[in-house]
């Protein structure tokens, strides 16, 4: 089974954990404005999106991260500004890969 929960934590504006079958992952937005996750964790995308979505929600103007993720982070409406990747809160977004039915 796969969750992905909220906790507080020290030093986090928000932080989650990502539980699946093999152990616990942690990540979360830190008080200086940055995106960060365990680098063990097999879920990646799914914490980058859950991040992004609390991001979104909370209206967070500007968060930034480095390139940790192993995914374009520019589908998500980064920028990269000397080896740091940037967004702002009306940048980001939620990609998908959905087609449209005829």
């Amino acid at each position: 089974m796969l969750s992905v929960l909220l906790r507080k934590k020290e030093g986090f504006a928000f932080y989650f954990v990502l539980q699946d079958d093999a152990g616990s992952y942690g990540g979360g937005l830190t008080q200086e404005g940055r995106l960060v996750c365990e680098r063990e964790c097999p879920q990646k995308e799914l914490m980058l999106r859950t991040l992004i979505n609390k991001c979104k929600n909370d209206f967070v103007k500007e968060v930034f991260s480095e390139d940790i993720w192993g995914l374009p982070l520019e589908r998500f409406g980064f920028t990269e500004e000397n080896g740091l990747y940037r967004s702002s809160w009306e940048a980001l977004r939620l990609p998908h890969d959905c087609k449209e039915a005829p």
